[in-house]
């Protein structure tokens, strides 16, 4: 049995301050189930609360020279447990928080690259059907649908009626009807 088991908390600080080893197992046995515990409580995660508990103690130790715990060990504790688990927590809902927006963007923004990109392969394959269409046919469905002049400015431009203009768009949008069923 070891003789630091018999020092009150301040006389283990105090030799903690001084960097004894013997004296900081000692605080470790002392709190270290109730300080994880505590944590276990708050985190819900047995891995987290070791942690936390773990994390406290190495800054224990780090600090010990500089150590500012003059009546209450265990409150000093309990507190350093208390804000390590609300930094995790915070942390957590940051971390959360941004893989939320980014899901979001990826969610908005791949569906309107996806979009750009099937909308991209869809007009390729239009202007490859159009301009497989018969020499005259495809004028005048490029005159409609590219320069959007109306049936009777084709017919005066081509020197056609408009009969032979709305005759050559509507074969024209079946033929790219058909096509583009079969891609």
């Amino acid at each position: 049995m070891s003789e630091y088991k018999e020092y009150t908390d301040i006389q283990l600080v105090t030799l903690l301050k001084v960097r004894n080893e013997e004296a900081f197992a000692e605080i470790f046995d002392r709190y270290w189930g109730i300080l994880y515990i505590h944590a276990q409580r708050m985190l819900q995660d047995e891995m987290s609360a070791k942690d936390v508990v773990q994390e406290v103690f190495i800054g224990l130790w780090k600090k010990s020279a500089i150590l500012n715990v003059h009546d209450n060990l265990s409150s000093y504790l309990f507190v350093a447990v208390r804000n390590k688990v609300l930094n995790l927590i915070r942390d957590n809902k940051v971390r959360t928080d941004y893989t939320g927006l980014f899901a979001m963007y990826i969610e908005e923004y791949a569906h309107e690259t996806l979009d750009q990109l099937y909308e991209k392969e869809l007009l390729e394959v239009i202007e490859e059907v159009v301009q497989s269409l018969p020499e005259r046919m495809r004028q005048v469905f490029e005159l409609s649908r590219k320069e959007y002049l109306s049936h009777r400015q084709i017919a005066e431009r081509l020197h056609i009626s408009e009969k032979t203009v709305k005759r050559q768009v509507s074969n024209a949008l079946q033929v790219l009807r058909a096509q583009l069923l079969d891609k």
